[in-house]
């Protein structure tokens, strides 16, 4: 999940950036052709970027020389893995079906509302296609019209016109409402707003996600208007028929209305001029945003420790980095100071967490970072700690230099294994071999009277509670109440060695229970 987490944190935040860059420096530009380009990458951008795996470091390498760390060639970064430390919790007790984690509820949310947008595209579908099939139809210039009823809106999915029959008889006034649905179907306009669709399911949470689906259709209209205007219509009687068939009537998302609700921005953009110098002003600055996005929605390198490895030139170190005290020491100053995080204990998250480090010249710690993580604040606790690390002994080279030594080091998260519950009553109580006075019998002959507890008189019962686990065998006997002289361990050495017993049963299963025994020393 963390990796899907991170994936909508870079896509939202990448839809957010481009869009709003979008807004502030090309929103006004008459380049209606460009802006659907432009839109048509943020979608692009959002959806699939986060996606690839790619480190830009990587990509821009084969830039020119001053790009890369010069200082790097003439000082040699060598490679070693260190042992792994454990670091183990408790359990937090607890259980799926007795409490859901704060993160498991954010993702329920968060499918739910996938499931409810991805179900709201599919009803939009389903409204189209069944108004296509039980509706009258006709072929003209290339396209599918279909009939609505009297007073319909105007509106196109894909090849697809639904318009009101008489209006259809009217050639003189639709011949240029067909040229303006025609330019939709034939430049594919349909598919961006499936896309935009796409992201608005993805994104449901983000209002941008809305907000750049309406303006990839508001300037779907911007090019059919444009693009009719400049087949020779005049420009007036054009604006005329919009107002004619402006409609407050709302239509299906996924279409494209005739009478779209912006009448006024569409009517001051087909008089808008272009300015090439605003344009090539503009169009620098919103690639400047998509060039900060390439570098923000940049995977680290992860490189594993077998390939860090490989180039080890490992007969030049003649004494590898060494912690203050050793191996043993850094184990112990490891587990001392990282603290198992409480959402990882909550979502049961355990596993091996890869730190790099680099072992300056002066000993000092530089550079750190994760190679491989499972977070839930894992891998950020296992970075402040090998960040907080005092200065080790640096790694001397076969030519007694000190030398830069990039270390890795494997902190395996590790809960502690859940137990069993634990019953005091059950359908069918554990029972000793042969039964209650077999066990007495047994517990009479191998109960010795301590010679201490003799000597004082001392006598009365000693309490043992014990478990009987699962298998039989008798676990955690402990004294609940004792009488001294030697009494007391002397009760708990028999009940320790007792043999397996019979163990209890919950509904048809064995179960861990519980056990109280007094055993009663007398005085002859």
């Amino acid at each position: 999940m963390d990796s899907l987490f991170i994936y909508l944190l870079k896509s939202s935040l990448s839809l957010m950036i481009l869009y709003l860059s979008y807004q502030l420096i090309f929103k006004k530009e008459a380049y209606f052709n460009f802006s659907r380009l432009v839109l048509l990458s943020i979608l692009f951008v959002a959806i699939f970027l986060p996606i690839v795996p790619y480190n830009a470091a990587t990509v821009i390498s084969d830039s020119p020389e001053f790009l890369k760390r010069t200082n790097e060639l003439n000082a040699p970064i060598y490679y070693f893995t260190l042992k792994e430390v454990v670091v183990k919790a408790s359990d937090s007790g607890f259980q799926f079906f007795n409490q859901i984690s704060y993160s498991q509820t954010v993702w329920i949310i968060y499918f739910l509302g996938v499931l409810a947008m991805s179900l709201s595209l599919g009803w939009k579908l389903f409204k189209i296609f069944r108004l296509i099939k039980f509706s009258d139809k006709k072929n003209y210039k290339g396209l599918h019209f279909v009939f609505t009823y009297a007073g319909a809106p105007t509106y196109s999915f894909f090849k697809w016109i639904f318009v009101d029959p008489e209006l259809f008889e009217n050639k003189e006034n639709f011949e240029e409402i067909i040229e303006h649905e025609k330019i939709h179907a034939f430049q594919g306009h349909s598919i961006d707003l499936i896309l935009a669709e796409i992201a608005c399911i993805i994104q449901w949470f983000n209002p941008f996600a809305y907000l750049l689906q309406n303006t990839i259709k508001e300037n779907h209209e911007f090019i059919s208007d444009h693009k009719v205007i400049n087949s020779k219509v005049d420009i007036k009687s054009y604006q005329l028929l919009l107002i004619e068939h402006s409609s407050l009537l709302k239509t299906n998302n996924l279409t494209h209305n005739f009478s779209y609700s912006l009448l006024e921005r569409r009517l001051k953009m087909m008089k808008k001029s272009r300015s090439p110098i605003g344009f090539a002003i503009r169009l620098f600055v919103l690639a400047t945003s998509f060039t900060l996005i390439f570098f923000a929605c940049s995977s680290p390198e992860n490189q594993s420790p077998n390939d860090l490895n490989k180039d080890t030139p490992a007969a030049e170190i003649a004494t590898n980095p060494i912690f203050e005290g050793g191996m043993e020491a850094l184990i112990d100053y490891i587990s001392s100071e990282l603290k198992y995080p409480d959402q990882a204990k909550l979502d049961g998250v355990e596993g091996k967490v890869m730190v790099s480090f680099t072992v300056e010249k002066d000993g000092s710690i530089s550079n750190t970072k994760i190679i491989k993580g499972i977070g839930a604040g894992c891998d950020e606790e296992a970075l402040r700690v090998c960040e907080s690390m005092p200065n080790w002994i640096p790694g001397i080279t076969s030519s007694g230099e000190k030398a830069k030594v990039s270390m890795t080091l494997p902190i395996n998260f590790k809960l502690e294994p859940k137990e069993d519950p634990l019953f005091l009553v059950v359908e069918t109580m554990p029972s000793f071999p042969g039964g209650e006075a077999a066990m007495y019998t047994y517990i009479g002959s191998k109960l010795s009277y301590p010679a201490q507890a003799k000597k004082d008189k001392i006598q009365g019962r000693v309490f043992i509670t014990f478990v009987v686990e699962k298998d039989g065998s008798i676990t955690g006997a402990e004294v609940l109440r004792g009488i001294g002289g030697g009494c007391d361990e002397e009760a708990l050495r028999v009940i320790r060695t007792m043999p397996k017993w019979t163990p209890g049963m919950q509904g048809g299963e064995p179960v861990r229970v519980q056990y109280r025994m007094p055993i009663k020393f007398t005085l002859q």
